[in-house]
C-alpha cells in the first residue's frame, strides 16, 4: 500500500498544463459526439472556490461494451468523459480530483478479439441457456467465455501457482488486457492533464515483465508488434481494488502504470456476487488491514481521503464499550476510518440491481431509502466526524444485470430546505422497514444530487421505469441512463452557509 507520500504540485508546471487543456477542450465536443451517452446531462456546479478546497468530480459513468472494443477506444470514451465535464471546469492552484466508480475498469476484460464474444454477451439482455436460471445468469456466462479465450494464458498460470478455479480466473487471465486498458488509461491521462483520478476493477497482484517468455505467453495477440513488456498475475487471488493516481510518478520503479498511484484500497467485506465469483477480501485484521484503510492525505488541503467501494461504506457494527473498531474492518469498517481520522469518504458504486428495485442486499426495501445508509449516514451520524461523501455511481446494463443510482455528495451540518432520492419523499409503512424511517423525507445535508432518468414520482411509477430500463425490456428506455458529473468545492472546514441540493 502506498500511503502518506507527499506530491508538489509546481505552480508554473500546472499553469502551463491549463494553458494547454484550453486549447485542446475547444475541438472535443465534435470528437467526442459518438462517445457520448444518448441520455448526457451537463455537469451540475456545486463550486466554493476558496484556497486549499479541492475540486471534485464526481462522475456517472454510463458503460457500454462498445467503450472496451479496444485499447484505443476505452481511453478515448474516459478522456472524453474528462474533456466533457472536468477539463472546462478545473481549479486553479488547487487540486483537481476526478472520481469515476467502483468498476469503471470492469468491462475491460473483454477487450480485443479475445473478449469479442463477452462483449457480445454483455451487450445482451440473456445468454443461452439462461432463460430458467435468472440473474446474473448471463453475466457469469460471460466471464466463462473470457475464461475459454484465455486458457492457454489460465494454463500457464496453473502450472505457477497450482491449481485454482472458479469464474475469478477470467481475471487471472486477462490480467495484461484489464491492466493495460483500464490502469493504463487512468495513470496515463492523470500524468497528461495533472490530476488526481480515482477507479477501480477486479486483479490480480501483478508485476510488469519483459521477458520474451512471459511476453510470448501473456501479450495480447492483437497488438503488431508485440509490446516491449507484458503485465503478468503474480498471485492467484482476485481483488475489488480502487486507486488513487496522482498527477506526478512519485516512485521510479515497479509497473509503470503504479509509479503514479499514491493509494489504493482493496475492498472488505464483500458482496454476495462478488463471493460467488471467487474473488479474495482485503485485509480485515491486524496491521494489513489498518493500511489497507488509511485515508491519504492530499496535499494542499485539509482532505483525509478513505476509499469506502460499496459494501464497506454500509459497514458500521455496533462497538462494545471495549471494542477497537479497527480490530476487524469487515465488521467495522466506516468507525475504523473514522479513528484513523478520514474526514473524505469517497464512495465508489456498481450498484447491480435496479434503483427502483429492492435493496441491493436482497432485503426486501426500497433501494433508494435503504442507501441513505452510506451516503446519508456519513455525514448525519453524530459519533462520527466525515465531513462529505462523494458517491459516484455506475449505471447502464451488462448482460442480464442492471448498474443504476444517483450520484451525490453529502456534507455534515449543511442547512437548507432539502431534497431526496427518487421515492424518499415519505416514509411507506407497508414496504419500508422502521430503522430506514429517520431517513424519509427532505435532508438539507445533500450538497448536491444527479437527476433520475424521470423526475420524483409515486413508486409505482418510479417501477414502471425501472422495469423499461432494465435489460430485456424492449422499451424504448432500455439502457437509456443518465451520464453527467457533479463538479463540487469542498472546503475544510466546512461552509455550513452555502446552497444546498444543487442539481
Amino acid at each position: 500500500m502506498f500511503r502518506r507520500l507527499s506530491v508538489i504540485l509546481a505552480g508554473a508546471g500546472l499553469a502551463l498544463a491549463l494553458a494547454a487543456l484550453a486549447s485542446s477542450t475547444r475541438a472535443a465536443p465534435n470528437a467526442c459526439a459518438p462517445w457520448a451517452a444518448h441520455r448526457t446531462r451537463p455537469p451540475i456546479l456545486a463550486l466554493d472556490p476558496r484556497p486549499g478546497a479541492p475540486r471534485i468530480f464526481a462522475m456517472q459513468f454510463k458503460q457500454d461494451p462498445r467503450y472496451v472494443v479496444s485499447y484505443a477506444t476505452y481511453r478515448t470514451k474516459i478522456d472524453c468523459m474528462l474533456k466533457q465535464f472536468v477539463l472546462p471546469h478545473l481549479a486553479r492552484s488547487r487540486p483537481n480530483v476526478v472520481v469515476f466508480n467502483e468498476d469503471v475498469g470492469l468491462a475491460t476484460i473483454a477487450t480485443g478479439s479475445r473478449g469479442e464474444a463477452a462483449r457480445d454477451a454483455f451487450a445482451r439482455p440473456g445468454s443461452p441457456g439462461c432463460e430458467q436460471q435468472g440473474e446474473p445468469c448471463g453475466t457469469l456466462a460471460a466471464l466463462g467465455m473470457v475464461t475459454a479465450a484465455y486458457a492457454p494464458q489460465i494454463a500457464v498460470y496453473h502450472s505457477r501457482f497450482g491449481a485454482f478455479g472458479g469464474l475469478d480466473q477470467a481475471f487471472v487471465g486477462a490480467t495484461d488486457t484489464i491492466v493495460r486498458s483500464f490502469m493504463g488509461t487512468f495513470s496515463t491521462l492523470a500524468r497528461r492533464y495533472h490530476l488526481y483520478m480515482i477507479g477501480s476493477a477486479d486483479l490480480p497482484p501483478f508485476k510488469q515483465s519483459r521477458a520474451s517468455q512471459d511476453i510470448a505467453v501473456f501479450a495480447d495477440p492483437d497488438m503488431h508488434p508485440a509490446p516491449k513488456s507484458v503485465y503478468v498475475a503474480t498471485a492467484p487471488q482476485v481483488y475489488n481494488e480502487a486507486f488513487i493516481w496522482g498527477p506526478h510518478d512519485v516512485r521510479s520503479s515497479g509497473p509503470d502504470v503504479m509509479r503514479n498511484v499514491l493509494a489504493d484500497n482493496r475492498k472488505v467485506p464483500l458482496t454476495s456476487l462478488e463471493a460467488e465469483i471467487g474473488f479474495t477480501p482485503g485485509p480485515a485484521t491486524g496491521r494489513a488491514a489498518i493500511a489497507n484503510v488509511r485515508p491519504y492525505h492530499l496535499p494542499g488541503t485539509g482532505a483525509r481521503i478513505a476509499l469506502a467501494t460499496s459494501l464497506p461504506a454500509f459497514t458500521w457494527g455496533t462497538l462494545g464499550k471495549r471494542t477497537d473498531p479497527c480490530s476487524n474492518t469487515a465488521s467495522y469498517f466506516m468507525r475504523c476510518i473514522n479513528r484513523l481520522g478520514a474526514n473524505l469518504v469517497i464512495q465508489d458504486e456498481a450498484n447491480p440491481g435496479r434503483w427502483t428495485g429492492p435493496d441491493g442486499n436482497g432485503i426486501e426495501q426500497w433501494q433508494p431509502l435503504s442507501w441513505m445508509g452510506s451516503t446519508y449516514r456519513t455525514v448525519s451520524d453524530p459519533t462520527v466526524r466525515f465531513d462529505y461523501n462523494v458517491t459516484a455511481m455506475m449505471v447502464g446494463n451488462l448482460a442480464d444485470l442492471a448498474f443504476d443510482g444517483q450520484t451525490a455528495i453529502t456534507q455534515r451540518g449543511l442547512g437548507g430546505a432539502g431534497c431526496h432520492y427518487i421515492g424518499n419523499a415519505r416514509f411507506v409503512p407497508s414496504e419500508d422497514q422502521r430503522i430506514f424511517r429517520r431517513y424519509a423525507g427532505r435532508k438539507p445535508s445533500f450538497l448536491a444530487i444527479a437527476p433520475w432518468v424521470v423526475p420524483d414520482g409515486p413508486r409505482a411509477a418510479l417501477r414502471r421505469v425501472g422495469a423499461e430500463l432494465a435489460p430485456g425490456s424492449h422499451s424504448p428506455l432500455e439502457d437509456d441512463y443518465v451520464e453527467t458529473a457533479i463538479v463540487a468545492d469542498l472546503p475544510f472546514p466546512p461552509d455550513s452557509e452555502r446552497a444546498d441540493c444543487v442539481r
